[in-house]
């Protein structure tokens, strides 16, 4: 009687763990998709103005504004995948412009 217990926990365990790896993909699709929801940073927004932050950054009129530096170039850009928009440290929950610039650019 007690193999049979200890087969059926086993079993119970190999069913739970083969959940789990299955789980892992599913989860993966949540956090993927989750800066496809989140909203572009507006440039009239308080945060956007407070750091110079521009769309493009051929329109950045900022003394340590340097030619070449973007946002998908900046240390702070949180999304190496992203294409035109991305995620940034600096302005969590937005998407600011990968060809965009604010004070903040770190190289």
């Amino acid at each position: 009687m007690k193999d049979r217990d200890h087969t059926v926990s086993r079993r119970g365990f190999l069913k739970f763990g083969a959940y789990g790896l299955l789980a892992v993909p599913v989860a993966g699709l949540g956090w993927s998709t989750q800066a496809k929801a989140m909203e572009r940073l507006d440039e009239d927004s308080a945060e956007a103005q407070a750091l110079d932050y521009v769309h493009d950054a051929a329109n950045a009129d900022h003394p340590s504004y340097e030619e070449g530096q973007v946002c998908d170039n900046c240390d702070l850009w949180t999304d190496p995948t992203a294409e035109d928009w991305g995620p940034c440290a600096v302005f969590p929950g937005k998407l600011v412009a990968a060809g965009g610039w604010c004070s903040a650019w770190v190289g």
